[in-house]
């Protein structure tokens, strides 16, 4: 018993570029997110065992959470984007 339907899209070449457009901002936003959390991690890690006895104290960086992740997500639609072709598109 289907629950769903699927659809397949036939874009036209204005539409597929578009999202195109869409998929390269929305890779790029993941991979930058996903950088932020690790290196937050990389930087406040410690031993899950034991820490050391001795730790220079760091300035701690806020812990990027969904919510903060979200909000900033807003001033990313003014990024431009570099096409495959090398000419800009801004969104």
């Amino acid at each position: 018993m289907r629950t769903a339907y699927q659809y397949k899209l036939l874009p036209n070449k204005e539409q597929a570029t578009v999202i195109e457009l869409w998929l390269e901002l929305l890779r790029r936003q993941y991979n930058y997110r996903l950088y932020e959390r690790f290196s937050w991690w990389e930087e406040n890690r410690c031993p899950v065992d034991a820490c050391p006895m001795v730790m220079p104290i760091t300035q701690l960086r806020d812990n990027p959470d969904y919510y903060s992740q979200k909000k900033d997500l807003v001033n990313t639609k003014d990024i431009v984007l570099l096409n495959k072709t090398g000419t800009l598109f801004q969104i």
